[in-house]
């Protein structure tokens, strides 16, 4: 038994086609918003003289070529380091700005998520940066801190704001109906369909992730969920 699609579901590339270009790039957000996806999910983080950029992990280890905590540097220092994730050529850590130039462009949508671990003003700026650009009906935000989300409803109140979780459906539906967010974003496996059901009903949104596999899509498109997240095309 499945229910009754609603709304349409929104195909969006983690981090970009990260499967096929370093995540997080402005290649990967190009090539992902030149192809059939609807949008782009990506991480925003602030550096130490406050420019917003993209990345996932709180260092630079993982997916660049430099050490240490993303927060201890300025913009221009990052500038010196290969964010290729260990793949050929050459990429700079990416802006938000470039990115949300693409979204214009495009006029496709992006889920930004605020990183828990971002410094102090990062959500003020990020807000200012997509109501300057007059991109708020493109702009869906998550996050796993309560913290940042609220600071978003605070300062944006009719803009979506999905609550991230791995773990623990119960727990993170009580935080969702006491602080008035409009969904959840989860772990693709932890979705089960009475729980599809129940935010059916209470009109709480959903966003699965990281899908891999064709019987997923068509489960999630089945169920009427909004958002689905992968790092490459499903065929």
């Amino acid at each position: 038994m499945t229910m009754e699609v609603g709304d349409i579901m929104y195909m969006l590339a983690h981090r970009g086609l990260s499967k096929r270009f370093p995540e997080n790039s402005l290649t990967a957000f190009q090539e992902a918003l030149r192809s059939e996806f609807d949008g782009v999910e990506t991480d925003v983080q602030m550096t130490k003289d406050g420019q917003l950029v993209l990345l996932h992990d709180a260092k630079i280890n993982r997916t660049s070529t430099g050490k240490g905590k993303l927060a201890q540097y300025t913009y221009d220092e990052l500038l010196h380091y290969n964010f290729n994730c260990d793949q050929h050529g050459h990429y700079t850590i990416c802006l938000l700005e470039d990115l949300l130039r693409l979204i214009q462009e495009s006029g496709k949508i992006v889920n930004l998520e605020i990183k828990k671990e971002s410094l102090e003003g990062t959500v003020e700026k990020t807000v200012a940066l997509v109501e300057k650009m007059h991109l708020q009906s493109h702009v869906y935000y998550s996050s796993t801190s309560i913290t940042q989300l609220d600071t978003i409803k605070h300062l944006s109140p009719t803009s979506y704001c999905g609550y991230i979780v791995s773990h623990h459906l119960k727990k993170a539906n009580q935080v969702i109906h006491d602080h008035h967010f409009d969904g959840i974003h989860a772990r693709h496996s932890l979705l089960k369909f009475n729980d599809l059901l129940y935010y059916q009903q209470v009109g709480v949104k959903v966003g699965a992730w990281t899908l891999k596999k064709k019987k997923d899509l068509v489960y999630f498109k089945e169920n009427n969920i909004m958002f689905v997240f992968m790092n490459d095309f499903i065929l």
